[in-house]
């Protein structure tokens, strides 16, 4: 459902300001469409390419090619598949549904968070690249100047007195949470779109991760764990029951991660034998010869 208005509290240094975000009206919509097409007209004539062109020219050089394009294919196929498996369950022999265990479903939930991660860091380069083609240009260019035309104070009085102030002020504060609440108006972007994903409602729903959805141990909600299972401390280091940095065999490490030094027993150095005190005994025999004398 589209809403008409996003009330937001933006903090700016020590200050808190109130800010919402109004839907576009036809009017700023067509002025909206209108710039869209002027910076798309001049990114032409400034030669720069259409995701078209991008596309046959990364396929030229070897960028991205039909054996990524089939890659991505099957990376996407698979995450669908696991989602499936993990809410559907496997089909047993005599063709029912087996009921499965959690410690199964948490592993098929990993699964899929890494066929994510590889898909993210597959397409990382195509989509970096998209970002400068015309349309890309021209898209951003159309939704900057809405959250410019459409962003006000409490009391109704527009935060940019026109497109020319936003741009200098794009990448502040107030900027930055008009767009973000812009484009869940606009798009029905979900600000929790990490917790909707199947794997992570189905972690949550067990108990399985915690409220930035990092793995815990169910039996220890306060402990972080890796992916194997193993205690992990905020920083992502494994660790033992007493909290100590360990490798992944449970070898102590320092704080900085280096193994501890061994006591070693240094058989290298000789010890140096004590010098005769001959001065005492040169002094002795001066005495028993003052004596006999």
């Amino acid at each position: 459902m589209i809403r008409n208005k996003i009330e937001k509290k933006v903090k700016v240094g020590d200050k808190e300001i109130e800010i919402y975000v109004a839907k576009p009206t036809n009017n700023v919509n067509k002025d909206a469409e209108r710039y869209k097409s002027k910076v798309w007209n001049q990114a032409i004539q400034d030669d720069v390419l259409t995701k078209k062109e991008l596309s046959v020219l990364m396929k030229k050089r070897n960028i991205w090619n039909e054996a990524k394009d089939k890659e991505e294919d099957e990376i996407t196929q698979s995450i669908l598949a696991l989602e499936k498996e993990l809410y559907r369950g496997k089909v047993g022999k005599n063709g029912k549904r087996v009921k499965p265990k959690v410690s199964e479903g948490r592993d098929l939930a990993i699964q899929i968070r890494r066929k994510r991660l590889e898909l993210r860091d597959l397409i990382a380069e195509r989509i970096s690249m998209e970002e400068n083609t015309v349309e890309s240009l021209a898209d951003n260019a159309r939704f900057d100047y809405l959250v410019a035309h459409c962003t006000f104070y409490k009391d109704g009085k527009p935060v940019y007195k026109d497109f020319d102030e936003y741009n200098s002020k794009s990448s502040d504060e107030i900027a930055f949470a008009a767009g973000t609440a812009l484009g869940q108006m606009l798009y029905n972007l979900d600000s929790d779109f990490e917790k909707s994903l199947p794997e992570n409602k189905f972690l949550t729903k067990f108990g399985l991760v915690n409220e930035d959805l990092s793995l815990i141990d169910p039996n220890n909600p306060d402990q972080l764990i890796d992916t194997d299972g193993k205690s992990i401390d905020e920083n992502g280091y494994l660790i033992d029951e007493d909290g100590n940095r360990v490798d992944r065999d449970g070898n102590s490490l320092t704080e900085e991660g280096d193994y501890e030094l061994a006591d070693y027993d240094n058989d290298l150095v000789v010890a140096k034998k004590p010098a005769k005190r001959r001065a005492k005994k040169s002094e002795e025999t001066t005495e028993q010869s003052n004596t006999e004398s």
